[in-house]
């Protein structure tokens, strides 16, 4: 899929920001509807100064469609049980 090729190319991209960060796709993407309106990112991280590091360093609006960024820590994450509630597809790493 053309998405996932791109978000990956981005999280290469970032460099070591997002190194020890868990990229997840979620939603409408995800589940191959036809004609999603957004993509569905969440990317976990190791603490709050990496997601405020890679808040800065995704570009919403890089790809054909928006991006809706989701940015927890690894612990919220686990909290929440996300990936599982969402129905979350690994994508980076």
């Amino acid at each position: 899929m053309a998405v996932i090729t791109a978000l990956r190319e981005m999280a290469d991209c970032i460099g070591l920001a997002s190194s020890g960060s868990e990229w997840y796709l979620f939603g409408s993407i995800a589940r191959d509807v036809a004609h999603p309106s957004d993509i569905d990112l969440m990317v976990l991280c190791v603490d709050d100064a990496q997601a405020d590091t890679l808040r800065k360093a995704i570009d919403p609006d890089a790809l054909a469609l928006p991006i809706h960024l989701c940015l927890l820590r690894f612990d919220e994450a686990d909290e929440v049980d996300a990936i599982a509630v969402q129905r979350a597809e690994k994508i980076f790493p």
